[in-house]
């Protein structure tokens, strides 16, 4: 990572890290009700919000701090999507009253892969996580500045591989016989065809890219967004060496 190639940076802590990570293998391995029949299912989605703080970095970047993970316990998991509970108001009135030094930064959520399914080698946000971020106007009202997706998919054998950032966004690593990676996103503040507040998530998939994003009308004021770069940093040393299986 070169100072000066990026415009924003999405920092991690190891502790973070351990939770969303944590939480992404517990909900895919572990079987849970889902669904309206409320079957015991495996590979859901799980979600969390993140708490930190902001800083510049040397080069005038802009760096979030991402230092806690809080698993949503209450959200309503399922195998294509994740439902959060009702108790971020909770936590934001909480929070600040015992860590004054947090702030509320965003949050993350995983996607489940089958052995099947061809791995996302660049991941994206889907459609729907875009829309949830770039129209729900709470999220702008809480200052909205990230968005973390962990990939998780079921290989056929145990084997190991050094952790990779595939891309400036993207850390990709092995645990056993799990594939994952970690993904950023960072929500910029802008104006929506009402000028009301909204946020304009970069980056944004190119043409090529398997994940198509809807293009809406007050997006082309935001195009000059499209050039900023995000770049993740995040505590990759539990994965240079294995301790045992």
């Amino acid at each position: 990572m070169t100072a000066g190639k990026f415009d924003f940076l999405v920092n991690v802590s190891e502790a973070a890290f351990q939770s969303m990570v944590i939480a992404t293998i517990e909900s895919f391995l572990v079987p849970g009700r889902a669904g309206k029949a409320r079957r015991l299912t495996r590979e859901r989605e799980t979600f969390g919000l993140l708490w930190g703080y902001e800083t510049t970095t040397a080069s005038k970047a802009r760096c979030f701090n991402v230092e806690v993970a809080i698993v949503d316990a209450n959200a309503e998991r399922g195998r294509n999507s994740v439902t959060p509970s009702k108790g971020l108001e909770t936590v934001n009135k909480a929070l600040p009253t015992y860590w004054p030094n947090l702030k509320f930064l965003g949050d993350f959520h995983s996607h489940p892969w089958t052995a099947r399914e061809p791995w996302p080698k660049r991941p994206f946000l889907s459609e729907s996580d875009r829309n949830s971020i770039e129209n729900d106007a709470a999220y702008a009202q809480l200052d909205f500045r990230v968005a973390l997706l962990l990939n998780i998919q079921k290989l056929g054998r145990k084997g190991s591989m050094m952790p990779n950032f595939t891309h400036d966004n993207t850390l990709e690593f092995r645990m056993n016989d799990l594939r994952m990676s970690l993904a950023a996103w960072v929500a910029c503040p802008a104006k929506n065809d009402a000028k009301e507040p909204a946020l304009y998530v970069i980056p944004r998939p190119v043409a090529v890219a398997q994940t198509k994003w809807k293009r809406e009308p007050w997006h082309s004021r935001c195009r000059p967004m499209n050039d900023k770069k995000v770049w993740l940093n995040a505590p990759v040393h539990h994965f240079l060496t294995s301790l045992g299986d």
